[in-house]
């Protein structure tokens, strides 16, 4: 009797906990999806580019840059020691000068390249399954920043959240005292959210210092996710937007709506981030072959920064626009893994579809 007189109401809560639990499984698996797609894009653009077949001939025998570098400076060397000793003459300063004036500039040493031809398949496949190929340093080095660049995401949104759940409870009426703490904590929050975060990127010497990595993965990850002023851009959305239907539902209630507020903010930050995933994607990209440049993170290191290094240092064209393509390849996987997480946050949060 009891059972039949249970209005359906009662089991609600159950019945939302469940769909949100099954919409936030199929965002995982769709993401994952996403992640098969992409790197085996990637392995069909390197399967392609192993497809052709580079002879690069044989290299010349040249005079080395060093050995040049060397020559000047022995050179400016002599005349400053000259110009130190007064019996050097005037004329003696000339000769060498005009000496030295004749010597040939450097060049890059001509390399005489093959015909292009097309390999098998097979030997294709080869080339791209082996140890040392640029696909596994391409995909090995995507797979290493994917992580720093989902998780920088993940930190926009729970700042844009943070952000959010702060400017609903500062908007609740308070007496005067609760006012002034109030303001207190806004001050602080617009410092960590929205000011804190720019600081690493006004440090000329985390871009040009070649010898110095982003540190830990947390200080890299913060890196990322403060790139472009992605996350202070998120949280000023958050502590500037206008009143919210959260404000109005806490008046019905009776109570602050934190979680309320605390989703549409990050349904608001979502729109944000959207544009900002290729450059968020750059900056994992550029933190690991940071990385690869640190001397005492030889043993983790993703090999992009070897990648790119071999993009620059390839004395055949061919090779350089296949290292170039396998760099462009990895991130392109990166942002179409990116922009894939950041919907599917955003689906999983309750973004209503409006249909055509």
């Amino acid at each position: 009797m009891e059972l039949a007189l249970r209005p359906p109401t009662d089991r609600l809560a159950a019945l939302s906990w469940t769909a949100a639990t099954a919409r936030i499984a199929a965002s995982a698996l769709r993401c994952l999806a996403a992640c098969a797609v992409g790197f085996a894009g990637l392995l069909a653009l390197a399967l392609f580019l192993a497809t052709f077949e580079r002879d690069a001939g044989v290299e010349p025998f040249e005079t080395s840059a060093s050995a040049y570098l060397d020559f000047d400076l022995a050179v400016l060397r002599e005349l400053a020691s000259r110009s130190l000793r007064p019996e050097t003459s005037p004329q003696a300063h000339r000769d060498l000068s005009a000496a030295w004036s004749r010597r040939p500039d450097w060049q890059l040493p001509d390399v005489q390249e093959g015909p292009v031809r097309f390999t098998s398949i097979r030997d294709a496949w080869t080339a791209v399954a082996s140890e040392k190929s640029r696909f596994r340093t391409a995909a090995r080095g995507a797979a290493d920043a994917l992580p720093m660049l989902l998780a920088a995401l993940a930190i926009g949104f729970c700042g844009a959240a943070i952000a959010g759940v702060l400017t609903h409870v500062l908007r609740l009426p308070a007496n005067l005292r609760r006012a002034g703490l109030g303001r207190v904590a806004f001050a602080a929050g617009v410092y960590v959210l929205v000011l804190h975060p720019l600081w690493p990127l006004l440090d000329p010497a985390v871009f040009y210092d070649r010898t110095r990595s982003l540190g830990s993965i947390f200080s890299a990850v913060f890196f990322v996710a403060a790139f472009a002023g992605t996350l202070s851009g998120a949280a000023a959305r958050a502590l500037l937007a206008p009143e919210s239907p959260a404000q109005h539902l806490a008046a019905l209630r009776g109570r602050p709506a934190l979680t309320t507020a605390a989703r549409i903010s990050a349904l608001g930050a979502a729109e944000w981030l959207l544009p900002l995933v290729p450059a968020l994607a750059a900056a994992a990209l550029f933190v690991c072959a940071k990385a690869d440049q640190d001397p005492t993170a030889r043993a983790s290191a993703s090999g992009l920064g070897a990648l790119v290094r071999a993009a620059m240092r390839e004395l055949s064209v061919a090779e350089r626009l296949s290292s170039c393509a396998l760099v462009g390849g990895s991130l392109l996987v990166l942002s179409f893994v990116g922009h894939r997480f950041v919907i599917e946050v955003r689906e999983a949060l309750g973004k209503s579809r409006v249909e055509p």
